[in-house]
């Protein structure tokens, strides 16, 4: 592993307690929330053509306290390498990270329908590379990591959580693990045992979630950076909840369904995936509500929330059809998951926090490569010398003119105004070049 250098003043280290001239601690908290395969249109507040009926009023919510941003991106079109992405800062095509699984010699799909191999690539997040949480880690920041990962070849190997800078982890499948005997068949209870109980609103318990908030809750006395990575609503297409199914077959005009058979009506009329959208903003809700009521201890009379910068987004776009299941759809934009059109790529991206603007929308791009400048900015972090970024620090945007496509710059300090994406794989094997208003495929 290569050896990190990060420059502190001295007030940045003493542990989280300088504090400005208001009082507020001078290192804020850093929540960063990311969804699995949450497309874009798939939040109520980001629909745009026939009304969906996802309900999402906790999402919703947060987009009117901060900056909801219409063309945010992913890294990738799958998620493995843009977890990777978001973490290093470094492009997937770079890393030589482009898609879920690797560490293997190419081979062919398919020895009579395929010309071309796809290119060998890593299995992993690359140990040599420098993630958010080591330098945050290094700046006295508590760091946690709660439910998927994904970046390592196997469940077991390197790099595991606390091997690239996080000192407290637990994942999980949470409510993501697959439904015995199945889908109409093994809904939860409000039994003591059931390990997803039924809460007093009808939501199964989500271990994810839960985690985040202990996380939180052991270490609100100190600075943290927690990055809470839900495996909802990623396949299996489900919900252990049977009155949220209910509920949404009553408000599509379905039968409750008799088999677990697939879905296959068109556009957004996939009931269990309406179910397990609403279940991830309840979630979501659940953690802001956490900030929302308890006291911070470094800033006495405040609470959590007013001390924290919150980061919402999606791993990538939606996926719209899986082994018969039309699940989701991203019209109007082209395609979805494991494509480099606009449905693959373009996510939900909601940033709210100190400093930023309230109910604000904007049209400028942005990319989950920013995350680890941006964060740096918010927390006042220095980067490690000779610290290569392939996003830009959106800080300047979200506090200064979030509409000022200029305040974007890249390390060279150039106003950035094209974005690629490599997927050298699958049917297609293509590149993606956006450039202003145009995107060459």
């Amino acid at each position: 592993m290569i050896v990190r250098t990060v420059c502190l003043s001295v007030g940045a280290m003493i542990a989280g307690h300088a504090c400005a001239a208001d009082g507020r601690p001078e290192k804020p908290n850093v929540l960063l929330v990311l969804a699995d395969d949450l497309g874009w249109q798939d939040v109520k507040c980001y629909d745009i053509d026939e009304p969906s009926p996802y309900e999402t009023p906790h999402i919703d919510g947060l987009a009117k306290e901060g900056v909801m941003f219409w063309q945010g991106y992913s890294p990738a079109p799958v998620c493995a390498p843009a977890r990777c992405a978001i973490l290093s800062g470094i492009h997937p095509a770079r890393a030589q990270k482009t898609n879920v699984r690797g560490g293997t010699p190419p081979a062919p799909r398919h020895l009579a329908a395929s010309r071309v191999m796809d290119p060998w690539q890593t299995a992993r997040l690359s140990m040599d590379e420098t993630t958010i949480a080591q330098v945050l880690q290094d700046n006295g920041y508590a760091t946690g990591h709660s439910g998927k990962w994904h970046m390592n070849m196997t469940p077991k190997s390197e790099p595991l959580p606390r091997d690239v800078g996080f000192d407290w982890s637990r994942e999980s499948m949470g409510v993501a693990r697959e439904m015995k005997p199945n889908r109409v068949k093994g809904f939860s209870s409000d039994a003591a045992d059931d390990p997803w109980k039924l809460d007093a609103n009808g939501y199964p318990k989500n271990e994810i979630f839960e985690d985040a908030v202990v996380f939180m809750e052991e270490h609100r006395d100190q600075p943290f950076f927690l990055f809470c990575a839900a495996r909802l609503v990623h396949a299996p297409i489900q919900t252990r909840s049977k009155a949220l199914l209910e509920k949404y077959c009553k408000k599509l005009g379905l039968p409750f369904p008799q088999t677990p058979g697939p879905i296959a009506l068109p556009g957004q009329q996939n009931p269990y995936y309406c179910a397990m959208v609403e279940e991830f903003d309840k979630y979501v809700g659940d953690l802001l509500s956490y900030l929302d009521t308890t006291d911070d201890p470094r800033w006495p009379g405040h609470k959590l929330r007013e001390n924290t910068y919150i980061v919402f987004t999606s791993d990538n776009g939606g996926m719209e059809q899986l082994r018969g299941d039309v699940i989701t759809d991203n019209y109007p934009l082209d395609g979805g998951k494991i494509r480099l059109e606009e449905g693959g790529t373009r996510v939900p991206l909601i940033i709210a926090g100190p400093n930023i603007p309230a109910n604000t929308q904007t049209d400028v791009m942005a990319n989950g490569l920013d995350f680890f400048p941006t964060i740096l900015s918010m927390t006042g972090t220095a980067a490690p010398e000779n610290q290569h970024f392939d996003g830009c620090d959106l800080y300047p945007l979200l506090t200064q003119s979030p509409q000022d496509p200029a305040l974007v710059k890249q390390q060279d300090g150039r106003v950035r105004e094209s974005m690629m994406w490599h997927f050298p794989h699958g049917v297609a094997m293509y590149s993606t070049l956006r450039v202003g208003d145009f995107k060459l495929v």
